[in-house]
């Protein structure tokens, strides 16, 4: 091995530092299970402002990143969310679904025939969805009662999946 090829490595490794550190604020750093997410304040579809985690907190909260884009896998996982939200809700269980870059005209069209319970927030500007780590959607994160991230599912979660990992944290 000559200095070239170390100092290559070297080089390269401080290539990829610098893009990390200037990327890292623009796309966020990656939520962490066992980590407390970051504070964010959305409009909600039906009027008012949601917090979060402030406004979920002491509850095992289900917060749901999605798009009318990601085809019907989003509207299948709305009415998986009802029934979460439905047979929990008693035992100190709230969901959220977060809309990402969408109207919300455009959101109401879609959730036509879905109609949750569950708030519904808008995040137009998308700094929610960047400041979750959630630019790829779906994205699901589940809290604990403590606000602490439990679990974090990248893509489209079955309703089996989600009970389990929900009674886990009851």
């Amino acid at each position: 091995m000559n200095c070239f090829q170390v100092g290559c490595r070297w080089g390269g490794a401080v290539v990829i530092f610098l893009l990390l550190a200037i990327l890292s604020p623009v796309y966020g750093a990656p939520l962490r299970v066992g980590a407390p997410p970051p504070d964010i304040s959305l409009p909600l579809l039906g009027g008012g402002t949601l917090r979060l985690p402030a406004g979920v907190q002491g509850k095992v909260a289900v917060i749901h990143f999605w798009s009318s884009g990601c085809s019907s896998s989003c509207r299948d996982e709305m009415t998986v969310l009802e029934t979460l939200a439905a047979a929990y809700r008693s035992r100190g269980v709230v969901v959220v679904a977060v809309n990402v870059g969408q109207k919300g005209s455009e959101v109401r069209e879609f959730l036509k025939g879905v109609n949750p319970s569950y708030p519904v927030a808008l995040d137009e500007g998308r700094k929610g969805a960047q400041a979750y780590d959630s630019v790829d959607l779906p994205r699901t994160f589940i809290l604990d009662r403590k606000g602490l991230i439990r679990y974090k599912i990248i893509g489209g979660a079955g309703e089996g999946t989600l009970k389990k990992m929900v009674l886990s944290l009851l």
